[in-house]
Formats: structure tokens, sequence, C-alpha cells
């Protein structure tokens, strides 16, 4: 059930430059300290430190009896405050009648978890002290044949108060549950709002949730909003910190014809992309919400290996207030005759919306499997997933987005090996994308190891990145494909510096004397 593994460090060269500005801080939660409003004669108020906490969310490992789920972990080496003294880090599921654990040491070492076929609790990632900078988690799940069949996979994510999930439906055959998990020993309260095309749908079951101390809930949408056709959520914890995670499953009478987790969506933005449109037959359905009290005009620009443009069609829309729109993109996205190719989308507004896209797969009028892709934005720092599976008929691939101006990335591969020996990191590929374009490069492991966590580190003079990865499974049953758009890592914390006050040490000396 439990195995865990040393990796090598990386060089320092993938270090991603901090300036820690002054001053010590007490790291609490998560790791994540606020900064606050300070006077105005104080232009220095926060110094930059190293994460010394850090815990992030698995929903569900083992839902079905033919369901091989395993959860993964890896600290990733390079990363300030790694070298800050003791530590720890690794995998534990939240009490529960199962229960399994994976330990991870020091700084490059992986650990997993694997539920095939037992249902355990949701699994938290923890990492603490110099363990904590670097800690990245992922789910990944495979049915290859039977009547769930699937894959499906999700970053573990930190626990936190406010989430946007732009996808699902409640329709014939369609089946869509939110996960709310409590990492604490105190209740939280949560609601779970739901858009659909009229705009927010009432739904009082949704509101007020109480989620017990270190257990979960699941809230399912027929149960919310029985026959809407397309969703969007926002959950927001009242009190307390959550997880939160979305899965969709859609079925042709017995038979699963699509299964994935819908990814986290950026929080509401004026511009938004939507990266990891995955190449291959199907329609690219786009869903937008425009979450302030005014509609929103929204304009679109498609960057592929070819360059950006704004497409002749599909270019432009008005998105109500409230309400989720859906439009199929494929005739915006540049074809082949195997499908669309690999994409993103820019979408710019004048008022803050979130996104996210369902991507079908299949033949003609044959769907065999469905992903999802969500709303992101722009990073500069190291990004990196782990538990990507390596098998005969899995092809892995990164798809790196320069939206803005040239960048030039860093690819390194950590091997994860259920032996006794190390398997070193790979040497760094480096890679440069021309501003407006995506870079589609495959990811091949070393050969005999198990899975392994790929990590994205941008140059120091590099522009901004979008990463997204997909996982692609050949069968004779239909394509398994899973993957989602990444998120930097969590490495540092701003923390507000407090200055003495001088006037009220003169009053505490005036008072004792």
């Amino acid at each position: 059930m439990m195995t865990s593994k040393t990796t090598s460090m990386m060089t320092q060269r993938w270090l991603a430059p901090v300036v820690v500005v002054a001053g010590a801080a007490l790291l609490i939660g998560v790791g994540v300290v606020g900064t606050q409003e300070l006077p105005s004669r104080s232009e220095q108020a926060v110094t930059v430190q190293p994460i010394g906490s850090s815990v992030l969310l698995c929903p569900e490992p083992g839902t079905g009896g033919d369901l091989g789920v395993r959860v993964t972990a890896a600290v990733v080496p390079g990363q300030p405050g790694q070298d800050g003294g003791p530590g720890s880090a690794g995998l534990e599921t939240l009490p529960g009648k199962e229960s399994a654990r994976s330990v991870i040491k020091q700084v490059g070492e992986q650990g997993q978890i694997e539920a095939f076929g037992n249902r355990l609790p949701a699994i938290r990632a923890y990492g603490e002290g110099s363990l904590a900078p670097g800690l990245v988690a992922d789910q990944w799940g495979r049915d290859p044949s039977g009547r769930g069949r699937g894959m499906a996979s999700t970053a573990c994510a930190p626990a936190a108060s406010d989430f946007w999930f732009v996808g699902g439906g409640a329709i014939a055959g369609r089946k869509t549950r939110v996960l709310l998990v409590n990492p604490d020993d105190t209740a939280a309260s949560v609601d779970v709002i739901v858009h659909g095309p009229d705009g927010i749908i009432e739904a009082p079951a949704g509101r007020g949730l109480v989620i017990p101390a270190l257990d979960r809930l699941t809230v399912q949408l027929d149960v919310l909003a029985p026959g809407v056709s397309a969703t969007a959520f926002h959950v927001i914890a009242r009190t307390g910190r959550i997880g939160a995670s979305v899965d969709d499953e859609q079925r042709s009478g017995l038979d699963s014809v699509g299964t994935d987790w819908i990814p986290q969506s950026a929080q509401p933005a004026n511009k938004v992309y939507v990266p990891g449109i995955i190449n291959g037959l199907g329609a690219r359905v786009l869903s937008m919400v425009s979450t302030s009290d005014n509609d929103a005009n929204v304009t679109v620009r498609v960057m592929s290996a070819e360059g950006a443009y704004e497409p002749a069609v599909r270019n432009s829309f008005t998105v109500t207030s409230g309400a989720v729109l859906t439009v199929d993109m494929s005739p915006a996205i540049p074809q082949t005759p195997d499908g669309a190719l690999p994409s993103t989308l820019e979408l710019t507004s004048d008022q803050p919306i979130v996104a996210g896209m369902r991507q079908f797969f299949g033949g003609k009028r044959v769907q065999d499997e469905t992903a999802f892709s969500a709303g992101a934005q722009p990073f500069t720092g190291p990004a990196a997933v782990s538990g990507l599976p390596v098998r005969d008929a899995t092809d892995v691939r990164l798809a790196i987005t320069a939206p803005q101006e040239d960048a030039e990335v860093d690819i390194v591969l950590l091997p994860f090996t259920g032996g006794k020996d190390i398997s070193p990191a790979t040497a760094p590929r480096r890679l440069k994308i021309p501003a407006g374009t995506v870079k589609n490069v495959k990811l091949e492991a070393p050969p005999g190891v198990d899975w392994f966590t790929a990590i994205v580190t941008p140059t120091e003079n590099s522009g901004p990145i979008l990463a997204a990865h997909r996982v692609r499974e050949k069968s004779r049953y239909g394509d398994l494909i899973t993957g989602y758009p990444w998120s930097p890592l969590r490495i540092i914390v701003e923390v507000p510096t407090a200055d003495q006050n001088a006037g009220v040490v003169m009053r505490r000396a005036a008072a004792s004397s």
C-alpha cells in the first residue's frame, strides 16, 4: 500500500530567485499569512520568507472496485528554505475505517499511497519546516475496460476558503459531485453556489453545509439542481478552511463514455487563459461566467504552435451576469483531419470572468472519453506535477504557452521506482517558446520506473508561462485521456514586518518611572 523513495538533488541552477527582505516570521496554518495595511510612512512593510508549513488535500481515492487510484507526492528540490534545518513531509489518510501512510524524509524524495479497489478516506499531503517549500501532490486513477472505464486525475490543492469550478451537469446519464474535505480539528461551514445557463440557481440544500472536523462531505448536483445542462460552482467556506474538488462522469446506458475531475479555475479576472486544449477529434466546449453584476463583453485570441491570431468566427461573446455561457470553440481552433491541435485561449473581458472547457474525444458520432481544462493565469516560478504514469500504451505530453513574451524553461523529470535503488533526476531539457505560441513536447521517463514527477522552471530572463499536461492511453475500448493546467509551486510567503512604535516605548517608560 505504501512505498517511499529517495531521488537525488537537482542542481541549484533551478532555484527560483527569491529576495528575503528582512526579519523572521511565524508561519501558521498552511504557511500563508496575508499582508496587512500599514501606515504610509513605512515603505518596507513586507518580508518575503520561505513557507514553513504546507497542507494539500486529495479528494477520494478508491471509489470503485475496478478503479486503480494512486496518490503521489514529491518535495521538489532546489527551492529556497530547504536547507533551513529539520523538516517532515508525507501522505496520510484522514481518520476512517481504512488508513495508509507514506513518509518523505528528505528533499527530492517521493512517496505514494495506492488504492486499487479499496475505498480510502481523503488523503492529505503535508510538509513542515525545510520540507514544506516545493511540496506537490496529485491523484490519478484508471479503469481500462470496465463499466466505469476512464482515466481521471487532479492536483491536490491547498486548503482554502474560496474556489471556482466551471463545468458539470445534471442531465440524464451525467453525474457531477462536489467533494468537500475538512483537514482541521473544528467543523467548517460551507456554501456551494450553483450557476446555470439562466443565472444563479436557487439551491437551499447547498447553503450552510457543515463538514465535521477531519471529515468530508459529498454534494450531488442532481440533488441541488436536477436537469441543469451546464454549471459553474462557487464554493465558499464561511467558517474554517476546506479542500474542494469536483468530479464528472457521463454514461451511455451502463457504460462510461467520459469521466474526469474538473480542475479548479483561477479567480475571476478581466483576462483569463484556458491552456491545455488537447489535440484530437471532438467538440471543445468553452464555458464562461461573468462574476460581476454586469454582463461581460469577451474577446478571444487563439495561441497555437503557429502563433497567435483572432479567429474569424466565435471571436467575441456577451456573457450575461451570473449565467453560464457555453460554446463549442472547435471552429475557432486550428484543425487537421485528426481533429484540433494543441492550443490556448486568451479571453479578454470588460468584467471579471471565470472559465473552463470540456473536451470530447472519439470518432464521428462516437464519444469515448472526456477531459477538462480551466481558466488559469501566467506564472514565472517553478511548477510540477507528480504521479505521471509510465505504461507501454501511454503517451504523456506537456504544453507550454508563452502568452505575453518569449519564454525559456528547463524541464526535469524525477523518476520513481518501487525498489531500493535511487532514481536520479534527468538532466535539464531547455526549451524556448516564442511569444504567442504553444510548444507541445513529449515527456519520456527513463526505462524501468513506475511513474515520475515533471518539473518546469522558467529561466531567469524568461517571460511568464502557462503549462498543462495530457496523458493518453491507447486502448481497443477507446483511448483514455486526462490532464489539467498547472499551478506554480508554493515556495514563499509575504509576511508583514512589525515596526516598533517609539511613542509606545516612551509612554511605557514614563509609566514605569
